[in-house]
């Protein structure tokens, strides 16, 4: 089983799904802290969840004033968003789940899009459409997933199962 999974981890696909998975979990989770972060008096950065509300209160303001998406939607989008981003991003990263991460990696992505779409300049729209690519692209390597912590689990729990036989 070792030298199986020694070579797996060799293969293009695998590595291929790691980058993905690595792009798509940093791309999420950065998103995510941007939410967070803010500067403090002494010139240093500290996590702060009112600044996510601050930071989304004003992309909801944008929203509200550009498409016809109702205010008691946004306020709901607005206050999952940011930890969302960020927990699926970890999520991603980690390999926890990582179909179950990269369907919730693409369904963020996608509903980003929907709100972007509706907004008189676009182009932004474009954007979330090439990481709705790399989201499918990660789905469609994710069989060849090697150095998540699902895998490390399954190869945890098939170790036992090979000694016993």
């Amino acid at each position: 089983m070792s030298q199986q999974s020694n070579s797996k981890f060799f293969q293009g696909e695998a590595w291929a799904c790691f980058f993905l998975r690595m792009w798509i979990g940093m791309r999420l989770m950065f998103a995510g802290l941007t939410k967070f972060y803010v500067k403090n008096e002494e010139g240093g950065w500290s996590f702060d969840p009112e600044n996510a509300k601050y930071v989304m209160s004003n992309i909801t303001s944008t929203m509200e004033t550009n498409t016809a998406i109702p205010q008691f939607m946004l306020n709901q989008y607005s206050a999952v968003l940011p930890w969302a981003l960020l927990i699926v991003g970890a999520s991603v990263m980690f390999g926890f789940f990582t179909r179950i991460s990269l369907f919730l990696a693409g369904a963020l992505v996608l509903s980003l899009s929907f709100g972007l779409m509706l907004l008189p300049d676009d182009t932004a729209a474009v954007e979330r459409g090439v990481e709705i690519i790399v989201v499918g692209l990660a789905l469609m390597t994710v069989k060849h997933n090697v150095g998540a912590v699902d895998n490390l689990i399954a190869m945890a729990f098939s170790k036992d199962e090979e000694e016993e036989a």
